[in-house]
């Protein structure tokens, strides 16, 4: 079946049963009950009660459940009361995490509540676009916003900025006439209107094929819609951990039970024992460390103007492997600028300055040119040729540009905007740069006194233009028409070439030709008169115009890749151009691109990825080839950061590990869609970002090697107890003291190390070598099996030495509370030992680490807490003991691990 665009305007219009006059009102009706609104479906946020379920469907949750109800059944309320806490911080923390707006859909849905002009009954009005139906013919002039998904029914000049939709910079010409027999992308589509886009010039008329859902805006809420949110490489890798650790505290439980059943012991006895497992498996203040670390990350993040939404998002953006990034308004400015000018004569001039705002020099031999275009205007323009060139371009452009009403923070800087067609555009700047405006020439008596529009057909606008010196007429338009039929034919060698070097940087070039008049012309007499002159004119010059890179761009792009980070070029713009700017960049294998087409030929490919990870450059990409891209760098183990401001790029932002928008000129799907924001617009920023990420998680690292660690002292003290046959060394509320209380702080003070110094000359960590890898994993072993054998020892001794239980439970209890904190000095620092010079810099873990000795000699000393934990006093043979037992277990944990260093060096990409 043939697509719209593959078809005539009439056979559209005799598919959706309509005619040029309009619908009629019993239509419109019957076409509204069948189609619905012109709107776009809103995607059912989770509710709360979806999000607390959620949080408490997990094992770890259900087993500190199983311990409350066991406590309850044995009479042990303060122990259930206690697990119950412990319980509620490890939901409650989670949920309140997970509990954020996913505004996407209504950000696009904002997009459409726009005004339209239609023909209904033959009669022309103005309507709210939610009540357009397929059949309605839109009527479309410059500036307006595009409301539905349409088929050109008539156009004149008509030209429309999809930036927006796909990613191309320059507005894109379009042809009611046009029928195309093959399969095109969207921005080939030339003879299709679409939703979220706007009118840069001329006027048409289109009828409408699609509303709502069934718009390309629609199928890209479609694509983010059936998206599910991904773990976070955090996520993935404590879940892994958590799993560990719960195995062996089952294998422990099994032991229990069995030796229990063996030995005829008490069934509530064995119930016990497997609470205080259950209870030492579960790192119940890990998910309060990591909501303090993340958050402290975010607000790092945010004063260097990265606005994070999730906590999950900023440890992922620190273990991003790749960045694909789109290139208009990221890469690039989204602002049309001429960089090159060629004159006669082979003069060669560049113009210094980005984007909109008019500052900036034109240089000749890298001399500033002093140009005074007012008084230039005075006169016949016959000697300055770059003078010439300047002014008659300003004259043959009708763009304005204008302060944006958004700026920036930066107040050194504004933003601009300009309203017409961004190519055009770029001469008007560099104009204004030389300090020319419309206004000027009023002032010096020049006047315009008619005009022939651009056309898509004869690709040239022409002015006629009254001065004090006579008539003349200037042209702006494609070089190739201008050099072909406007002037004599032994100047064109010399300026086709001059077009051939300019476009071969990948620019888009315009040229400039111009007339003066020996006889006035009437303006009336213009049009027809027009073509009377051609071959006579003089071409003033060549602009070579680009969507420039920013300013920021080159440094980040060499620190992204010396960090060991991908960067690839996403754009819709074509290949060339692409290309181009990326090799401008620094992006390395900057050749090397891929099509829209060739992914749509390739996807299916069993090779498809490794290609995808070889290509540095996708142009002429739909927003479904972009998830593509990002779900096929994925499927090869990146973390892959997508970053992109337009409503094209939103389903790869979704798909993305992180998805990064600009603040200021992103579009609000793009930065509701994104899991990042940068503020300012600046590449630059998300490379700050990825260097507080990669400290967030050597942070994250640092404090897991230490929760785990505790977790596992306390499985193995009591696995060893029950081998050896020996009461427990330690009450449950002995353990969640531990994990609760005394470890709690110091964990939650290493999120403020500060980062190794060459943080971000590393590359990133291995997608395979995270967190549960063979070196983390017998790390936590050794360390743990060291401090519990030891913890096991002053057990012994004690449970040997003093005649009470509580007593010996008590040296066990504050044993492993010390120990821990001591161990605290070989999780910091992972290349020796943490007692040095920056140790003393993190005040607040010295602060902790005093606090939580202090806590736990109130646990033992205060009559209080002797009560409630069943603790006694300790006296000062114990501690005698005890402390030659921390220093030579603080000692052997430190040999162990300086050795595992060199068994297990550590991995990397």
């Amino acid at each position: 079946m043939k697509k719209i665009y593959q078809s005539t305007s009439k056979s559209v219009l005799e598919q959706l049963n309509a005619t040029e006059t309009g619908l009629t009102k019993e239509q419109v009706q019957d076409r509204q009950k069948k189609y619905g609104l012109n709107e776009l479906e809103q995607t059912e946020n989770l509710s709360p009660w979806e999000i607390l379920w959620h949080n408490i469907n997990n094992i770890i949750v259900y087993l500190l459940g199983a311990a409350v109800i066991l406590s309850l059944f044995m009479g042990e309320w303060v122990e259930a009361i206690a697990v119950f806490a412990a319980l509620l911080i490890a939901v409650l923390t989670g949920f309140f995490v997970e509990w954020k707006a996913q505004g996407s859909v209504e950000a696009l849905q904002k997009m459409i509540f726009t005004t339209t002009k239609v023909i209904r009954n033959g009669e022309t009005m103005e309507i709210e676009s939610k009540e357009l139906v397929p059949g309605d013919i839109m009527v479309l002039e410059e500036g307006d916003a595009i409301s539905a998904d349409g088929r050109l029914l008539s156009s004149s000049n008509f030209a429309v900025i999809e930036s927006a939709l796909t990613g191309e910079s320059e507005p894109v010409d379009k042809d009611a006439d046009q029928v195309f027999e093959d399969e095109q992308s969207i921005g080939d589509r030339l003879n299709m209107v679409f939703s979220g886009t706007a009118v840069a010039r001329g006027n048409a008329k289109a009828v409408v094929t699609g509303t709502g859902m069934e718009t390309e805006v629609g199928q890209i809420s479609s694509l983010i819609d059936k998206k599910s949110t991904n773990d976070s490489p955090l996520d993935k890798e404590l879940k892994k951990l958590g799993k560990v650790l719960i195995l062996l505290a089952l294998a422990a439980a099994l032991l229990v039970i069995v030796v229990g059943l063996i030995k005829g012991q008490d069934m509530v006895h064995i119930l016990h024992i497997a609470i205080i497992l259950a209870i030492a498996a579960i790192p119940e203040a890990l998910p309060a460390v990591s909501t303090i670390t993340l958050s402290r990350g975010m607000r790092m993040m945010s004063e260097q103007k990265a606005l994070v939404k999730s906590l999950s998002a900023v440890e992922t953006l620190g273990s991003t492997t790749v960045i694909a990034s789109d290139k208009t308004g990221t890469l690039t400015e989204n602002q049309m600028t001429v960089e090159r000018i060629r004159l006669a004569d082979d003069r060669k001039l560049e113009v210094t300055g980005r984007g909109y705002e008019p500052v900036g020099d034109v240089l000749e031999n890298k001399e500033k040119q002093d140009l005074d275009l007012k008084t230039a205007l005075q006169s016949d323009l016959s000697e300055d040729k770059l003078a010439r060139f300047i002014i008659h371009g300003l004259l043959a452009s009708n763009a304005q540009l204008r302060l944006a009403e958004d700026q920036s923070d930066d107040t050194s800087k504004k933003e601009y905007q300009m309203i017409g067609d961004p190519t055009e555009g770029s001469l008007v700047v560099l104009a204004a740069k030389n300090d020319l405006t419309y206004a000027d020439f009023k002032e010096q008596g020049w006047e315009r006194l008619a005009e022939i529009p651009f056309s898509s057909d004869h690709k040239y606008m022409a002015v006629l233009v009254q001065s004090d010196g006579g008539q003349r007429i200037v042209v702006k338009g494609a070089p190739d028409v201008l050099i072909h039929d406007f002037i004599p034919s032994d100047q064109q060698d010399y300026w086709l070439a001059q077009n051939e070097s300019l476009a071969s940087e990948g620019m888009r070039v315009l040229a400039v030709a111009s007339l003066d008049l020996t006889e006035d012309v009437a303006a009336n007499d213009f049009a027809e008169t027009f073509e009377t002159y051609l071959g006579n004119f003089v071409l003033d010059g060549l602009a070579g115009i680009m969507d420039p890179p920013r300013d920021d761009v080159k440094d980040s792009v060499a620190t992204a890749q010396n960090a060991g980070i991908a960067v690839k070029m996403i754009t819709g713009d074509h290949p060339k151009t692409a290309s181009v700017i990326a090799e401008q960049i620094g992006i390395e294998n900057h050749d090397k691109t891929m099509t829209g087409k060739e992914i749509d030929q390739l996807v299916d490919q069993p090779d498809f990825a490794e290609k995808v990870q070889e290509t540095a450059v996708f142009a002429r990409v739909s927003p479904e080839n972009k998830l593509q891209i990002v779900q096929s760098l994925q499927e090869e183990g990146h973390i892959a950061a997508m970053t992109g401001d337009g409503v094209n790029d939103a389903p790869a932002l979704n798909g993305a590990d992180i998805g990064v928008a600009m603040g200021i000129r992103g579009t609000e799907v793009a930065k509701e869609t994104a899991a990042m924001i940068l503020t300012d617009d600046q590449f630059s920023t998300i490379e700050s970002a990825v260097e507080i990420g990669r400290n967030i998680f050597a942070n994250i690292k640092k404090y897991v090697m230490f929760l785990f660690s505790c977790n596992m002292i306390e499985i193995l003290v009591v696995l060893l107890t029950i081998i050896f046959n020996l009461p427990m060394p330690l009450q449950a509320l002995h353990i969640l003291y531990l994990n609760l209380v005394i470890d709690i702080g110091p964990a939650m003070s290493l999120a403020f190390e500060e980062a190794d110094k060459d943080i971000m000359n590393q590359p990133p960590r291995r997608a395979s070598g995270g967190l549960v890898n063979k070196a983390f994993l017998t790390r936590i072993l050794v360390s743990g099996a060291i401090i519990a054998t030891a913890s096991f020892l002053i057990f012994r001794l004690a449970y040997v030495r003093e005649a009470s239980l509580e007593y010996a439970q008590t040296a066990t209890f504050t044993f492993m509370a010390f120990a821990q904190l001591l161990h605290i000095f070989n999780v910091r620092n992972p290349k020796g030992f943490g007692f040095n010079a920056a140790f003393f810099r993190n005040k607040i873990l010295v602060g902790a680490l005093i606090l939580s000795a202090a806590l736990q000699l109130a646990a033992v000393y205060l009559p209080a807490m002797n009560e409630v934990l069943g603790t006694e006093p300790l006296t000062s043979s114990t501690w005698t003991y005890m402390g030659i037992g921390l220093l030579v277990t603080t000692g052997l944990v430190y040999v162990a691990n300086s050795i595992l260093r060199k068994v297990f060096p550590e991995n990397r990409k």
